[in-house]
């Protein structure tokens, strides 16, 4: 009986990382940004909430936007160790904060770290000062201004390139010169807003097609897929 029992909690805990595995496996962007989490893994941070729900998020730049939101919500902030790349307990983990590391989404790196003494290796050799998850939040709560000035001129740079790309991977032949409308839909239109109401659905149509567009998964690369996605997403009526 003993055996059959310890049996079942085996299996049980295998589904319950088969499951994990999967969910991870099957969020492949940013909700609030669309950036790729793959690209961006060494600042990723996955939240599971008290319904049950798991999401991952680029930076703590994202996940900070949710948490003041949700404060009260959030039974387990994962983050991944910038050292290892394996998922750790943000609220044990150790940050680097505001180091000449690069960070995802915002000029202040908050880079997280299992072992204080790794993190104070990483500190030895770029600078910056160690701290809590709350620190971290803090700082990336208390800096999105400033975020949001650099995340603006860089998004305007990849609005641009967006904007030549669209054209050269043959969106213009439907939507219109700069998506203004012609066979299919305009991108300003209500009517688009609507049905694209986030940047990841925006890219989910364009690698996976509709009727009458073709589906470019497996033939545009990420960084041409995001500079498209953000330039139609700047053109939309919010």
């Amino acid at each position: 009986m003993k055996k059959k029992y310890i049996a079942w909690i085996l299996i049980l805990g295998a589904c319950f990382l088969f499951c994990t595995a999967v969910q991870a496996e099957e969020q492949k962007y940013c909700p609030l940004c669309s950036m790729n989490l793959k690209m961006f893994w060494k600042t990723t941070q996955w939240l599971t909430f008290s319904d049950g729900k798991r999401t991952g998020y680029c930076s703590i730049h994202c996940a900070s936007i949710v948490y003041q939101k949700r404060p009260t919500e959030i039974d387990l902030w994962e983050v991944a160790d910038y050292d290892t790349k394996k998922l750790i307990d943000g609220r044990k983990a150790h940050f680097l904060i505001g180091s000449d590391l690069p960070g995802t989404m915002t000029p202040v790196s908050k880079l997280a770290f299992a072992s204080l003494d790794v993190a104070k290796r990483y500190q030895k050799e770029h600078g910056g000062s160690i701290g809590t998850l709350d620190d971290a939040l803090k700082r990336a709560i208390e800096g999105r201004g400033e975020d949001m000035a650099v995340i603006k001129k860089k998004k305007a740079k990849m609005s641009a390139m967006g904007k030549k790309l669209a054209g050269k991977f043959g969106c213009y032949k439907c939507h219109g010169d700069g998506g203004a409308g012609g066979e299919a839909i305009a991108w300003n239109s209500p009517e688009f807003a609507k049905e694209m109401d986030n940047r990841v659905k925006i890219k989910q149509q364009i690698l996976g097609g509709s009727q009458n567009m073709p589906g470019y998964k497996g033939k545009i690369p990420e960084k041409p897929l995001h500079a498209i996605t953000i330039y139609i997403w700047t053109q939309m009526v919010r």
